[in-house]
Order: structure tokens, then sequence, then C-alpha cells
């Protein structure tokens, strides 16, 4: 069984760690943006992947220290 994180807790994480993000619904997935980057592939499910979680965090370079805080599950797996 894989790891998932809320939706919810991700959109709480950008917040507080990558103040000023944008995020948008595209045809099948969000399209987040934060300092002129852009991730593309996160699914539109109310649980993510947390492999999808990790790989926004280091795409859009967020402080990882950040994140893992925001994101406890990201530093035990």
């Amino acid at each position: 069984m894989s790891v998932s994180i809320p939706f919810g807790d991700v959109e709480r994480m950008l917040k507080v760690c990558a103040e000023g993000y944008t995020i948008r619904f595209a045809t099948h997935c969000h399209v987040v943006t934060y300092n002129g980057l852009v991730f593309r592939g996160l699914p539109d499910y109310k649980d993510l992947q947390i492999n999808h979680v990790r790989k926004l965090v280091r795409s859009l370079q967020i402080n990882r220290e950040c994140a893992e805080a925001q994101l406890p599950k990201l530093k035990k797996h």
C-alpha cells in the first residue's frame, strides 16, 4: 500500500513554504507555479501519492526542510 497525503495538506504546505504560488486545474491535473517554475504533474485526486508530492517539492525547488515540517510523512518515507 502506497503512502498518500491529502490534497488539502499539500495546499497548506504550499501556503507556508511556497509563498506566492499559484495553482490551477488543467485537463486532468493541477498545474502549480512558483518562483518562475511550473509543475504540471499533480493529479486531480483528493489523496496524492507521496512520490507526486516529493516531485512537486523537488521540481519547484521548495525548501525541503520546510515541506517536511509541514508534511511529516515526507520525512518518514
